[in-house]
């Protein structure tokens, strides 16, 4: 019951990571329930939630009332949402419809054909935080690390390569700017 980890790109290049934790399992053996609420306590620490539900599933209403639940339980109930309903193209309209009446910020998706995989992109893209501490800094040669850290967690306003070393305009979070403070010029 391992989560799936990965790594992805926003269209204007922050990086963030995807965790694929298992799916929801209706009436669970005791002896798994564990294993499936600590596969989801990475949930806790999320931005986001993307929670896809199957749209051809006879009650998706009762899966996701069933897996909020659950997220409750282990802190997550303040995380944003976004409803994925997955296999739009072969749901039945009224089970659609239900769905979107009482979810009506729900992405209707299908992962087989494609549509509306575009839209749930651009809304979990618009989700994620945003650095927001503006740094200038101009970083030795020896320390690529931190320039590798800055393109990976920030947002790079410009670059430039001088004698003494790279400088850097760029937004990024507290933590990193707090590391970045000896080299601010």
């Amino acid at each position: 019951m391992d989560p799936t980890v990965r790594r992805a790109e926003t269209t204007d290049g922050r990086v963030y990571t995807l965790s694929d934790t298992v799916g929801f399992v209706k009436h669970l053996p005791h002896d798994l329930i564990d294993a499936f609420k600590s596969t989801l306590e990475e949930v806790s620490g999320a931005d986001v939630i993307v929670h896809v539900v199957d749209g051809s599933h006879p009650d998706p209403i009762g899966q996701i009332a069933a897996v909020r639940g659950v997220i409750d339980e282990i802190g997550g109930a303040k995380i944003p949402e976004i409803i994925a309903l997955n296999k739009a193209d072969i749901a039945g309209p009224e089970t659609m419809a239900l769905v979107l009446r009482q979810e009506p910020d729900a992405y209707p998706i299908s992962v087989h054909t494609g549509a509306g995989i575009a839209e749930l992109v651009r809304a979990i893209e618009s989700s994620l935080p945003r650095p927001r501490v503006e740094v200038r800094t101009l970083l030795p040669y020896d320390r690529g690390d931190l320039v590798n850290q800055i393109h990976e967690h920030g947002e790079i306003l410009s670059e430039e390569y001088e004698g003494e070393g790279t400088r850097i305009h760029a937004l990024v979070d507290g933590a990193l700017a707090h590391v970045l403070e000896k080299y601010v010029r």
